[in-house]
Parts: C-alpha cells; structure tokens; sequence
C-alpha cells in the first residue's frame, strides 16, 4: 500500500533526461526474513518503455520472475508474469496500474493493483488506489485466501517545512474477515538543514477476527518518532538516507512492546545508462538485537534493483 509522502530522499539527482523515449531493463530482487523464520522472496526480469516526459511520465512495461513463500508450516513457490503501466490523464491526474499471474500447479491467482495519482498543485498529493494480493503464508496459501484493499491517502504540504500524511484504507479477506486501517504521519523538514527529517507516526489496524494462518489481531496500534539523515555523493549522483525510529506496539489493549526502525536506502547511476536502488531496512518489537527474544519479532527486508536504459 502506498499511502507515502512523494518525496523520496529530498535529494536532486543527476539523472538521464527523459524527454525521448528510452527502453528500461531491470533486475528487481526482494528478500524478507523474520523471528518467526518465514522467507519472503521474489526475483523478476522487467522490460519497461518509457515515451514520456521528466514533467509528465508514462510508460508501459512488461516482467518475468519467481516469487517463494516459505514458514513453519512448508512452502509455496510460483512463476510469475507481470505487466504495468503509467498514462497521464490530464495535468493533474496520473492512472498507474500493474497485475501478475502467478502460476502453481495447486493455485495460480491474479495479483493487482491501481491507482489514481491526483496533484492539482504542488502543496497536495494524493491517491485512490485498490489492490489485490494473496494472504503470503503457505497456511493461508493451503486455503486459496486473497485479499483486497481499497484506500486513499493524501499528502498536504502545510508549509515550507512541514507535511501532513494521512490515509484510510479497508481490506477484505476470502474468509469473509475485513480489516481497516487508518495512517497518519507529520513531517518536518528544516529548510536550514537539509540534511535532516524528523516524522511522528500512528497508525491503527483493527479486524472482525484473528484468520486462520495469518496475523490479524482485533486491534493493532504503532506510533513511532523517526529521525531521518540524506545526503548526496559523486557529484548528486547518488542520493542515500538513514531513517531511524522508536517507539510502541499495542495488540488488543493487552500487550505491549517497544518497537524500533531502521531504513537505509540508497539510489543513483553508476554511468548515464547504468544504476541502481537499494533498500534495506528492520523492523524489531522488545529491543534492538538482531537476535530476537521468545517475546519479541524481528522482521528485515531488502530490496534491490539495477537499471539497465538506452
């Protein structure tokens, strides 16, 4: 789900120019791990044309790959096919949409998403968006369970150096479970220092019931203040950032843990044809050892893509 500020690193780049149309090959590679010793991977091969401008992007683009779920209770692995594709509609509305067929000799489902990107000036962003994916734990899988999510989200722009975020979302599951959600963030971005972001989070999940296989408490509450550093090297041709966060998770009104974040991410081009971007990022309840306690989740996550455009 997307429901994030637009501003990625708060860093110019020095990027290929844009305004022909250029081909894009990208090697996208995502890896997750967590305490509970559950493996999220998905490696894909994407082709992608872009024919539009810097100001106003559009493209169309295609991808093969694999995507491997594997926990306690066994493992599932699926081919995949994906197409996407970004077209203006007007000066200020963007339509963006992807889907995948994952194919299993068990269960091949359509996974999906779309989104309407609306920015009537440059103070508002916001987006409609659904999406539709698999409940991503082989118990869940053993049942064919999928999940559908509909939101919005807007980001606002209140002054120079600060942004309000916030979104609304619901989801509902194959087993007749429904969930909502609710995201709010302000940002602060001290123009004297641009080097420094510091952000105040909460967010809050509640669910008709707790499903069969996967995680979904009656309720779920997380607030978290974050600190984020960024910069650029050689020459604004890489832009990099550390977000640093802590703070609390409640489950239910009952339980409750410290919760802390950390997020590296990393961009640019190596040439004018060749880059890449990296993002590698933990997320731990109870302390901040990589080794998790009985009580506590460690969850980390990776993802890396390198860009070949002519």
């Amino acid at each position: 789900m997307r429901f994030c500020i637009a501003v990625f690193l708060g860093a110019v780049l020095v990027v290929p120019n844009f305004s022909v149309a250029r081909e894009r090959l990208t090697i996208d590679t995502n890896i997750a791990r967590d305490s509970d010793r559950a493996k999220h991977d998905s490696y894909y091969l994407k082709y992608r044309y872009d024919r539009g401008t810097r100001e106003s992007p559009s493209y169309w683009g295609f991808g093969v790959g694999s995507r491997q779920i594997r926990d306690r209770q066994g493992e599932s692995t699926y081919s995949g096919v994906a197409v996407e594709m970004q077209q203006p509609l007007n000066q200020a509305v963007v339509l963006r949409a992807q889907a995948a067929k994952l194919l299993d000799t068990d269960w091949s489902p359509w996974t999906g998403s779309t989104a309407l990107v609306i920015t009537p000036n440059p103070r508002l962003y916001a987006e409609v968006f659904a999406e539709r994916d698999i409940v991503d734990t082989t118990r869940a899988i053993e049942q064919n369970l999928w999940v559908k999510t509909f939101g919005i989200s807007s980001d606002y722009k209140l002054h120079p150096e600060l942004t309000l975020v916030g979104a609304f979302f619901g989801q509902r599951f194959s087993d007749h479970n429904s969930r909502t959600g609710k995201v709010a963030r302000m940002l602060w971005e001290v123009t004297s220092v641009p080097w420094f972001m510091a952000e105040l989070r909460y967010k809050v999940l509640t669910a008709e019931f707790n499903g069969d296989g996967y995680f979904s408490p009656d309720r779920l509450t997380e607030s978290l203040a974050l600190v984020t550093f960024r910069g650029t090297i050689f020459e604004e041709s890489h832009a990099l950032s550390l977000q640093l966060g802590a703070g609390k998770q409640e489950v239910n009104r009952e339980f409750s843990q410290d919760l802390y974040l950390a997020e590296f991410k990393a961009r640019g081009w190596f040439t004018d044809s060749v880059g890449h971007e990296l993002t590698l990022g933990c997320k731990n309840t109870g302390d901040v050892s990589f080794a998790a306690q009985a009580s506590d989740y460690r969850y980390c996550y990776s993802r890396l893509q390198l860009h070949k455009v002519w």
